[in-house]
């Protein structure tokens, strides 16, 4: 698996607003702790780039990014650098937390769909809150691919990986 080439691998981009559980989710589908996760929001500053098998998929390269509502003093750059994931993304994970939608997550459905690049929407954070009837409901009008995590319960991480499969299979 290591030797595929990244150029032939599907790029997942991991995209949505600081502190969702981008970084985590990552953690949380590769079983191992590579990106920092951190209650401080702008921690990721660069894309991190990691490479997994995912059967019956094949070789993948995730790309974790900066959150889009950062306001850093280095928020520029970080940013720069996320907006161009979109040219290498074949598939958009945009992480959300539950019952909050925002201009932020509307311009990532905006520019996938520009690009054409499927969209899942992985609303994470479901220990603390379960999402509203209401808030499926608006997601459901947004895409056709939904799920619901906790990056914090490692118990479930088999089952959010098969239902992440399953998703970006269809």
């Amino acid at each position: 698996m290591d030797n595929t080439p990244k150029g032939n691998r599907l790029h997942i981009a991991l995209l949505g607003r600081t502190n969702v559980g981008k970084s985590s989710l990552l953690n949380l589908m590769l079983g191992q702790d590579i990106a920092i996760t951190s209650p401080v929001a702008g921690t990721t500053t660069d894309v991190v780039e990691k490479a997994m098998e995912l059967l019956p998929l094949g070789p993948v390269l995730f790309l974790d990014t900066a959150g889009l509502d950062d306001i850093s003093e280095l928020s520029g750059a970080r940013l720069k650098k996320t907006a161009k994931v979109f040219d290498r993304a074949d598939v958009v994970i945009l992480v959300t937390e539950p019952d909050n939608w925002t201009d932020f997550e509307e311009s990532v459905l905006t520019e996938s769909k520009k690009l054409h690049i499927p969209v899942l929407i992985v609303i994470n954070k479901i220990d603390l809150r379960q999402p509203s009837a209401g808030y499926l409901k608006l997601l459901s009008q947004k895409s056709s691919r939904i799920l619901t995590v906790s990056c914090n319960d490692e118990s479930k991480r088999q089952s959010y990986l098969e239902n992440l499969k399953k998703q970006l299979l269809e």
